[in-house]
């Protein structure tokens, strides 16, 4: 008798395919725990797509600009102060372009796949750990708890830090790295909630939409738990635009209200990590005189920039007051400007700036969908973030950003947005 094998083995690598899948959502969940292990199950499963579909992968890249892009970037390490630094730092641009070309051209991430949609719940989900680190570390920092806990094992993680200050780390190694991961989280959670109130997420569960709620809130004690300025700045805009796209509902208004007079209150009381509330915080802070100086290297090289590291290298120990190395203007345009030219700069502008205002559009036109929504939030965190610092140097918050951006062209692009809402994380 003759069997015909074909319909099972395809069935198997369907299951196949579709396990490996899920392991986006275990890196993705896994990756601010242990990173290198997340990053590790990331690279094996881009080369595995590489393997699979290259030449859609470079077709989708190429008609989004980042061949020119990944051009610019190699024009200025060619032309670098420092090229060995230079060709080194491309590492934090190049493979994450990948990133993007392998998320985008893999169906399980399309509609009506669930997939985006439980991977940005699981994302805010798994903040929590991080965020009730940054309460605790912030309790236990004030100097009556401190003088009883210091000498414990417990709280070592607290006080082993290299930097000063009222200021909350949450085990992520420093609190602005804690900040920008948290207002990743806070846009996400903000979007899933403004969506359930605006009638999507029909089938989340009460008891998941209450964890996400006290996710979100935590996530938004914990940006003020690491003194961040620039991190608070994100998390109002973030709270406004939330609060505005629900205005229909005036209990809204009032706990939005009641949010930020707590936290009026807190940095009156409180301060900026042990520093006092005050104009001079703002007029005077060390970002301005490195926007200064970042403004005169690219005047003297306007076009392919200093390299990436550039700015590192001709910077003059101590031109910042206090600072005797500073690694980035703390700002990314200038940051791009300054080590790979003006012309790159723009260039990384419409790439991403396409995309993002293609999100923005499909976003009206399909009534604010809660996933699209939280995605752009979530990225539009990113983006007020880096206003005044850069933290692509840590893989974590570079692989969530890109991821988001990611996301938000999948949905952008897609025939229909309407992702079924249920998911394994429901109950």
């Amino acid at each position: 008798m003759r069997t015909n094998s074909a319909q099972p083995t395809k069935n198997l690598l369907a299951i196949v395919h579709s396990g490996t899948d899920w392991l986006w959502l275990a890196a993705l969940v896994v990756l601010p725990f242990a990173s290198y292990l997340s990053l590790t199950g990331m690279v094996v499963l881009m080369l595995t797509a590489l393997c699979q579909r290259f030449d859609s992968i470079r077709q989708v890249l190429w008609q989004q600009g980042y061949g020119l892009l990944t051009l610019g970037l190699i024009a200025s390490a060619c032309f670098a102060i420092n090229r060995s630094d230079a060709w080194l730092q491309l590492a934090n641009f190049l493979p994450y372009f990948l990133l993007v070309g392998v998320l985008t051209t893999d169906v399980w991430f399309r509609p009506p796949s669930i997939a985006l949609s439980t991977i940005s719940q699981a994302i805010v989900l798994g903040s929590l750990p991080f965020s009730t680190a940054a309460l605790v570390e912030y309790i236990v920092r004030f100097p009556a708890f401190t003088a009883r806990v210091s000498d414990w094992g417990i709280f070592e993680w607290v006080f082993d830090v290299s930097f000063a200050g009222h200021r909350a780390h949450g085990g992520l190694s420093h609190p602005n790295i804690l900040s920008n991961y948290l207002t990743i989280i806070l846009g996400l959670g903000l979007g899933l909630l403004v969506g359930k109130l605006r009638g999507g997420l029909k089938e989340c569960s009460p008891k998941l939409t209450i964890v996400i709620a006290v996710a979100t809130g935590l996530a938004g004690v914990g940006i003020f738990c690491s003194s961040s300025r620039n991190g608070l700045i994100a998390a109002m805009v973030l709270l406004f635009i939330a609060g505005f796209l629900v205005r229909r509902h005036r209990w809204v208004w009032m706990l939005g209200l009641v949010i930020f007079g707590a936290m009026v209150a807190g940095l009156v009381f409180l301060g900026f990590g042990g520093r006092s509330l005050s104009l001079a915080l703002f007029t005077q802070d060390p970002r301005i005189a490195a926007w200064q100086i970042a403004l005169e290297l690219i005047q003297q090289r306007p076009l392919v920039g200093w390299g990436l590291g550039g700015f590192s290298h001709q910077y003059v120990p101590l031109s910042v007051t206090d600072h005797e190395r500073l690694f980035h203007p703390h700002n990314l345009w200038l940051y791009l400007a300054c080590d790979t030219g003006v012309p790159t700069m723009l260039l990384f502008c419409w790439v991403v700036g396409r995309t993002y205002v293609a999100g923005i559009r499909r976003l009206i036109v399909d009534s604010y969908h809660p996933v699209l929504l939280s995605y752009l939030l979530g990225f539009t965190g990113c983006i007020l973030f880096a206003l005044f610092d850069v933290t692509l140097f840590d893989a974590r918050i570079n692989v969530l950003g890109w991821f988001l951006f990611a996301g938000t062209s999948i949905l952008a692009s897609s025939k229909s947005v309407a992702i079924a809402t249920k998911s394994p994380l429901k109950n």
